[in-house]
């Protein structure tokens, strides 16, 4: 056998079905243990004896033996077998061990399926941790992770503070709606010039200085020619008069396009959307993160990580 070749070439799962070969004392059996045809677990045999360059098993009358090689790769074999149990069964221990309260400061309404699996994922995973959950403003959000409070927060972070960490979530694409009940449902819109004369349901984040001003040039340009009709900083209170025909307003398209109720809602120009507004993950760089929170930061970046454009 040539010097590290168990180092250097040796594949795992060869080593695994080698392994199961000879404990089980036939291919057949092997094959039936792990669920592969005899021709597979043939195959894997042939390769494993061809990385390390040896014959491991002699077969004779029906019956096979391993050779001085095959003695030596089978007890490697079952070394590393017994200690990634080892090492299985502590990971286990500490993930099933594993508490605490992860405190979160969240902007309201946000829908994400790749977020809700994560939350799903994370309590299978670490069922003795709990949440505490707080619905801010994004600028409240901020000014709490600012005094290092021990939490987390996840909202809209247009200006991104040089104390905080961010990892961005989802970039929210915001576009113009009305509903049946509105006289615009069924005109053929255009431009924003041709909504005259109608009310604006207008979220209160949506002031010049808060997180969500990209959204303040149309919504000015909206008001030139409509009245400011409703004023709130509850997005559900936002859908709920724009889907009564009150008015036009400005919301997140996927929260839209998610509701039940999405084919009662036209969307206005301009097209395809107004602006995308980023939602970011946002903590203190100087505060010591706990154990809980560095599972949770390192589990999100692996869901978030692949694409932002999706939510």
């Amino acid at each position: 056998m040539r010097s590290n070749v168990l180092l250097d070439k040796c594949n795992w799962s060869l080593l695994r079905i080698f392994r199961v070969i000879v404990q089980e004392g036939s291919l057949n059996k092997a094959a039936i243990k792990l669920f592969l045809t005899q021709s597979a677990i043939s195959q894997s045999l042939k390769r494993l004896e061809e990385q390390i360059g040896e014959t491991l098993i002699v077969r004779t009358g029906g019956k096979f033996y391993l050779t001085a090689t095959g003695e030596i790769v089978f007890e490697a074999s079952m070394m590393i077998y017994t200690q990634l149990m080892d090492y299985e069964e502590k990971l286990n221990t500490e993930k099933n061990s594993l508490s605490g309260t992860i405190k979160l400061l969240v902007l309201s309404r946000i829908e994400s399926t790749r977020y809700d699996q994560l939350l799903h994922d994370f309590n299978q995973k670490y069922p003795l941790v709990d949440f505490q959950v707080d619905v801010l403003k994004s600028k409240e959000i901020q000014q709490l992770l600012l005094q290092k409070i021990p939490a987390l927060g996840i909202g809209i972070n247009q200006t991104q503070h040089a104390k905080l960490n961010y990892q961005t979530l989802i970039n929210q694409k915001y576009a113009l709606f009305c509903s049946d009940k509105h006289s615009l449902y069924s005109e053929n819109i255009e431009t924003i010039a041709q909504i005259k004369g109608h009310g604006f349901i207008s979220f209160q984040s949506e002031q010049l200085n808060d997180p969500l001003s990209p959204l303040s040039e149309v919504r000015e340009k909206i008001l030139k020619n409509n009245r400011l009709l409703v004023t709130t900083n509850n997005m559900d209170e936002v859908i709920r008069f724009i889907k009564n025909g009150i008015g036009v307003g400005l919301l997140p398209k996927n929260i839209i396009e998610k509701s039940s109720d999405y084919h009662l809602f036209k969307q206005l120009p301009p097209f395809p959307y107004v602006s995308i507004i980023p939602i970011s993950l946002a903590w203190h760089k100087d505060r010591e993160l706990s154990l809980v929170e560095q599972y949770f930061i390192n589990d999100l970046r692996s869901v978030f990580n692949v694409n932002h454009s999706k939510v």
